[in-house]
């Protein structure tokens, strides 16, 4: 099959799609997302939960040239000049509400902002970016993140807009802390699972889909949804999925997605998102031509 004949572009999720633990993407997965920037003329874009800046590795490995949707739509972020061509950021009383009531429940969160991760030093997930920070070798993929300053008092004072509250959990005892949070506001945000042990709050209608739809509308930019394969895998997938020509769920997905979704393919740990583009969207003349190239453009 040579599905990059109809659907010219692609459009990927990030965590539990192309990335498996530790935000680590695998050499092979590396290769073939490569391979489809030669030979679709970079046309590859991310949609990620995750802040843009928390990705800035992958931009880099990838050669991305196309608009980065993150923060699960609340932001898209050209990524070759860092211009923000869209952000929709939680009502100010809303995040402030949000937060007051996780910190008073002493409830483990993560802010994010345009520009910068806030959490607390002991949180399980700023843990976890701290972890992947400290095996870079590059200083330029640092994710940004402060442990130290107070951003309830940034935000009271209105210098910064919340985008994103993630809450990850660990057990059923400490979801249940989660959507205690959360039922008081379930009219005015939105929330979603954006992994299986991660719940999101954002503001209300924002999804990856809607962003899309902005991106697409955009005079600059004017795609057509339709004409794009996306790969995802979680409940924050599910809007953008709806809305374009092809969709291919991995085989860790939820299974709403692999409902919707065209095709599934094998897990990411397995390498599903490359075992696709080898063998359904590429041709083997295509293979043949730019695979070689891909030690050569990306050094």
């Amino acid at each position: 099959m040579n599905l990059v004949k109809k659907y010219p572009y692609v459009i990927t999720d990030l965590d539990g799609t192309i990335a498996g633990k530790g935000y680590l993407i695998n050499p092979e997965t590396y290769e073939a997302l490569q391979t489809y920037q030669l030979a679709s003329n970079y046309h590859l874009f991310l949609a990620s939960g995750r802040l843009d800046l928390m990705a800035k590795e992958y931009f880099a490995k990838l050669k991305i040239k196309t608009p980065i949707i993150s923060c699960n739509g609340a932001l898209i972020r050209d990524s070759l000049t860092n211009e923000i061509l869209y952000q929709q950021p939680l009502p100010q009383a809303l995040a402030l509400a949000v937060l007051t009531n996780a910190i008073e429940g002493n409830v483990d969160h993560i802010v994010y902002t345009a520009n910068m991760v806030y959490g607390h030093p002991e949180s399980s997930r700023i843990a976890f970016m701290l972890k992947y920070n400290a095996q870079l070798d590059n200083d330029n993929y640092l994710i940004p993140i402060d442990t130290e300053t107070d951003y309830v008092s940034l935000l009271k004072n209105n210098e910064i807009e919340v985008l994103k509250i993630l809450f990850p959990f660990n057990s059923s005892a400490e979801l249940e802390q989660v959507q205690a949070i959360y039922q008081p506001f379930k009219n005015e945000v939105d929330g979603v699972f954006s992994q299986k042990d991660l719940f999101d709050i954002q503001a209300l209608n924002i999804n990856k889909g809607n962003a899309f739809k902005k991106l697409c509308a955009l005079k600059e930019y004017d795609y057509d949804p339709q004409q794009f394969i996306f790969y995802g895998d979680s409940y924050n997938d599910l809007e953008l999925a709806k809305i374009v020509g092809y969709t291919v769920a991995m085989g860790n997905s939820v299974l709403e997605l692999k409902k919707i979704a065209n095709t599934t393919t094998m897990t990411v740990t397995d390498n599903g998102v490359r075992e696709h583009i080898f063998t359904e969207v590429l041709s083997k003349e295509q293979l043949a031509e730019f695979l070689p190239q891909v030690k050569n453009v990306f050094k």
